[in-house]
């Protein structure tokens, strides 16, 4: 299955490189794909270079200012299904999501529409986090849950990994969120759908390098 990473970045220049590294070592043979919204550290000049450095495997998508992570991921959809790949993975540029799970959702998506990279589906996986952001993070999903219905332990997360025609049965002209909700909209949507969705489980990782760029907006 062709299977392409698409990675929003917004002043990730310290992250980036050691990203792709793992990236390279856990899943050879995967494309990615940097979305960037015209990082004033020069994240979008060092994805540029490490284009050059390993040709044929990594593209640079450069928007012209930050949108939102919504926006940036629905551009990065567009060009890759445009491109004709398969299966298409969302991850953070901020190791966060950790490259060596990537075999588990590719190995799951063999017989899924989408899977999802689950921070509680095997108790509480996370990292250096303080008590508040897991109280929140638990509540945030409970709510989700609450209001949606969806059954599934971690439907924030964005750790995924989609079908190309369950990307495509979304409707990505109707989508209306764009920042953090967008991961909960698009996992919805195609609940709704009625699409066959998984969960794997995963460790998260806090960020060690730059600013999280998580807030309350729609």
């Amino acid at each position: 299955m062709r299977t392409v990473v698409v990675t929003p970045t917004y002043n990730e220049r310290e992250n980036l490189e050691e990203f792709v590294a793992r990236l390279r070592e856990s899943a050879p043979g995967v494309h990615l794909l940097v979305v960037d919204d015209n990082s004033p550290d020069g994240t979008g000049e060092l994805a540029d270079e490490l284009s050059r450095r390993h040709p044929g495997e990594i593209s640079v998508l450069h928007r012209p200012c930050k949108e939102g992570l919504g926006r940036a991921y629905v551009a990065g959809f567009r060009r890759v299904l445009a491109a004709g790949y398969e299966a298409v993975v969302q991850m953070d540029a901020d190791l966060s999501h950790d490259p060596r799970y990537l075999p588990s959702l590719l190995e799951r998506i063999q017989t899924a529409d989408l899977v999802l990279g689950s921070r509680y589906v095997r108790g509480i996986a996370v990292v250096h986090w303080d008590f508040k952001r897991l109280i929140l993070s638990k509540m945030a999903t409970r709510y989700v849950q609450l209001v949606t219905g969806m059954p599934f332990t971690d439907a924030t997360g964005g750790f995924k990994c989609w079908r190309r025609e369950a990307l495509e049965a979304i409707d990505l002209n109707g989508l209306f969120s764009n920042g953090y909700l967008f991961q909960s909209e698009t996992t919805y949507k195609a609940w709704r759908r009625g699409l066959r969705i998984a969960e794997v489980p995963i460790i998260f990782y806090e960020r060690n390098l730059g600013r999280s760029k998580m807030d309350l907006r729609i």
